[in-house]
């Protein structure tokens, strides 16, 4: 409606300028035959003209018009969430890895997730993980190096490691930004990218301990109940390798998918 006003007035405003433009000139030639005898004659009658169009601007009827002109609905870039998620809840499942932490082990988790959707902008839920641990490249080093001093007959010094065994989190989620996307151009691809925080209990080789986490995701909805998601949180605690305890800066990336019941 809006651009169909803009138009009627755009030809209106063309054809108003039109008729000044062409019958300007022939009614002042009317004009100056009748009254030959009586007014100069004028040296340049292109200037009437363009002064007849420039003073369009002027004319208040026009300008009154074109600025009363206002849409009827207004219309937003996002108009509405393709799912409700008010009063819902969504359970899912991921898979990730940890970076950072301990040098000398390699940490993959699989894990669950519960989320409560009070409102479109915020959700309580609670995250579980199981962990997988191996050496990394320094930490397979290390042992290695250990195991041929000791067959040689020398001392084998062994890797101090604490590495996590299963951790339970409760957090709470904040979505401020929601949008809508062309994926591929096959669809229309909507996805919220929030904001999380929370803590918990990590279980360690050497017992269990607090842990805190904060962190960031998106989660692209494929249908009105399957959304795919992707995390990344950074972890504080504390662990106790036999050396003594130390505080250890964990950064974790998870992939994962969720239901909405």
């Amino acid at each position: 409606m809006k651009n169909f006003k803009l138009l009627s007035a755009t030809v209106l405003l063309i054809a108003l300028s039109s008729q000044n433009a062409f019958s300007a000139p022939a009614k002042k030639a009317v004009k100056k035959a009748a009254t030959a005898s009586s007014q100069p004659a004028r040296v340049n009658d292109n200037s009437d003209v363009t002064n007849d169009i420039d003073s369009l601007g002027g004319n208040e009827q026009l300008m009154n018009m074109a600025q009363n002109i206002k849409s009827e609905s207004r219309s937003r870039i996002v108009q509405e969430r393709i799912v409700d998620r008010r009063n819902r809840l969504e359970v899912g499942v991921n898979y990730g890895m940890n970076f950072g932490g301990d040098a000398y082990t390699k940490t993959q988790a699989m894990g669950a997730a519960l989320d409560f959707h009070i409102t479109p902008r915020w959700s309580i839920g609670a995250r579980y993980f199981d962990y997988g641990n191996s050496l990394s490249p320094e930490g397979k080093r290390i042992f290695d190096q250990a195991k041929a001093n000791y067959q040689a007959g020398g001392r084998a010094y062994a890797v101090d490691i604490d590495y996590p065994e299963s951790s339970v989190m409760a957090v709470l989620n904040w979505y401020p930004i929601y949008g809508k996307t062309s994926f591929m151009d096959v669809g229309v691809t909507q996805f919220d990218m929030y904001l999380l925080g929370g803590g918990g209990q990590i279980t360690l080789s050497s017992g269990s301990t607090a842990v805190y986490t904060a962190g960031l995701g998106i989660g692209a909805w494929i249908t009105k109940h399957l959304t795919a998601r992707a995390e990344v949180r950074y972890m504080n605690y504390n662990d106790k390798p036999v050396t003594g305890e130390r505080n250890l800066n964990v950064v974790t990336g998870n992939l994962g998918l969720g239901w909405m019941l």
